[in-house]
């Protein structure tokens, strides 16, 4: 009976003692999981190896490559219209017909125009051997004239009629001063231009008459005393007569000077090239319209300025513009006595032309910038992927590289890796030579380059990389699984393949586990649970 009960004690210490074990190691388990941090298996990766390419991204901006525009003259009818703006079209495609048999007349007066312009410039250059010896013996007359008129005024009577002073004008006022420079002499300037006054009795008569005279240079004495009447006014008709023919010796020998900038050569060459230039893109646009408007290589059509049916017509200053034709010395004589720019005149004269369809034609080009880090990894030539807002992806090439470096706001996660923070980079392009219409001009694409590929290399995620602003370095947590616990492990990276993985060069091993994505409140030498 005594051995049996010490049997049973023994037994119910052990009892005990095992129940008192599994309770604290429940409590333990318990107290030590309350802090721990949670970590899903599929959140912890092996640091594994393999092939990495770089890859430079970038937002590239899209621009035309080769742009055709098709002129619509004026008079010809539009009979078809084949095409809407944003239609995609192909080589020789039709896009619009025409009726232009009213248009020869209109072909015939450019050239003639064209004709005119260039005979008088080959005239002009011919008097170009004589321009010295016309000089000097304008020169000769001119000292004559300034002697006779002193003559005259020397003789004339004291009490000579003085004509009514014109009324206060700052147009006339100019035209004084302007006759008084060629004259030499205010005074008979001032009876001059009140002359003038008293026969018209109109400040803009006045002003045409002289505006005439010192404009064009060269005129005839008789056609003048036409215009301005006797002057009986002016008091000495032969002094009157002696002043306009000096000033217009002195306005023919200014001719044969600098005017508005420009020498006479150059803007008489100016005027036949402008005017051959107007008759052979008439030419061109008028066969263009005969035979009708084909595409020249596929594009996408962007403007469409024609209607269907409908004679295209335009006005310029009351007078049908393919109709009109210019007079070369009066276009001479406004040019070089400053009245129009040469620019604005000529194009008014020789052009009356607007684009009735506007195509963008294929490749389509894309500008970026190149970090300082990146421009010894690109070359010309080098293939590129090109992604639309449409995802489709498109083959390119670059096709420039600048040589200068300029300001920039572009700044992308391929040169940030390669530890360039500058604002200054190097623009480029690439061509795009077959797009379609998810790619649309003036937008962004999403722009994709190979830079360098290497072998068997250690690599993570690119969400298991972070930083902070106390060590200015990149980091991961690795998982030591004894301990479980996460360490905080400063790394070093080498390729970047622009989306996916970075190279890692120190801090890891191959087969170490890392957590792939780690979380804010993750701390170095946090304990974990692994769930």
């Amino acid at each position: 009976m005594k051995r049996f009960s010490k049997k049973k004690l023994v037994l119910t210490l052990a009892i005990v003692l095992v129940l008192g074990l599994l309770g604290y190691a429940v409590y333990y388990a318990v107290s030590s999981n309350k802090n721990h941090l949670e970590l899903k298996p599929d959140n912890i990766i092996k640091v594994e190896r393999g092939d990495m390419t770089s890859v430079f991204t970038a937002a590239a901006t899209v621009s035309s490559g080769k742009q055709g525009s098709f002129q619509i003259l004026e008079g010809a009818k539009v009979n078809t219209v084949n095409v809407r703006v944003g239609d995609m079209v192909k080589e020789g495609d039709l896009l619009a017909t025409f009726d232009a048999s009213s248009l020869d007349e209109m072909l015939r007066t450019k050239k003639r125009d064209y004709e005119a312009a260039k005979k008088s410039y080959q005239e002009y250059m011919k008097s170009l051997a004589d321009a010295p010896k016309k000089s000097a013996e304008l020169k000769k007359q001119i000292a004559a004239a300034e002697k006779k008129i002193a003559a005259l005024q020397a003789e004339e009577a004291k009490n000579a009629n003085e004509p009514a002073a014109a009324p206060k004008n700052a147009q006339l006022d100019s035209i004084k001063e302007a006759v008084a420079s060629l004259l030499g002499d205010t005074k008979l300037a001032n009876r001059m231009v009140n002359a003038m006054f008293a026969e018209n009795g109109s400040v803009d008569k006045t002003l045409k008459a002289f505006q005439s005279l010192l404009g064009g240079g060269l005129f005839d004495m008789s056609s003048m005393t036409s215009m301005m009447g006797s002057m009986g006014s002016f008091g000495n008709t032969e002094l009157m007569s002696a002043s306009f023919e000096l000033i217009q010796l002195k306005l023919q020998d200014s001719m044969t000077g600098i005017t508005s900038g420009m020498s006479l050569d150059t803007v008489y060459k100016t005027v036949a090239d402008s005017a051959e230039s107007a008759y052979r893109q008439a030419e061109k646009a008028t066969k263009l319209l005969k035979e009708g408007w084909h595409a020249e290589s596929d594009g996408i059509i962007r403007e469409v300025n024609i209607v269907e049916g409908e004679v295209y017509k335009t006005e310029q200053e009351g007078q049908s513009a393919a109709a009109s034709s210019i007079n070369v010395t009066s276009l001479l004589a406004s040019l070089t006595a400053g009245n129009a720019d040469i620019g604005t005149l000529l194009g008014g004269l020789f052009s009356n032309q607007v684009n009735g369809m506007v195509v963008e034609y294929y490749p389509f080009t894309a500008s970026f910038m190149l970090g300082k880090y990146d421009i010894a990894k690109v070359a010309l030539d080098q293939p590129a992927k090109v992604t639309s807002v449409s995802g489709k992806e498109f083959d390119a090439t670059i096709t420039y590289i600048s040589p200068v470096a300029k300001e920039s706001s572009d700044i992308n996660l391929s040169s940030l890796m390669g530890g360039s923070g500058t604002s200054r980079g190097v623009e480029a392009r690439i061509t795009i030579p077959e797009p379609d219409k998810s790619i649309t001009i003036g937008l962004d694409v999403d722009l994709s380059i190979d830079l360098e590929t290497k072998k068997n290399v250690l690599r993570i995620p690119v969400e298991s990389v972070t930083t902070d602003s106390e060590s200015a370095g990149y980091y991961v947590y690795v998982l030591e699984r004894v301990s479980r616990t996460i360490r905080k492990q400063p790394v070093e990276t080498g390729l970047f393949d622009g989306n996916s993985y970075y190279e890692i060069t120190s801090g890891l091993e191959e087969g170490e586990e890392i957590v792939r994505a780690p979380l804010k409140k993750m701390e170095d030498g946090q304990r974990v649970k692994l769930l």
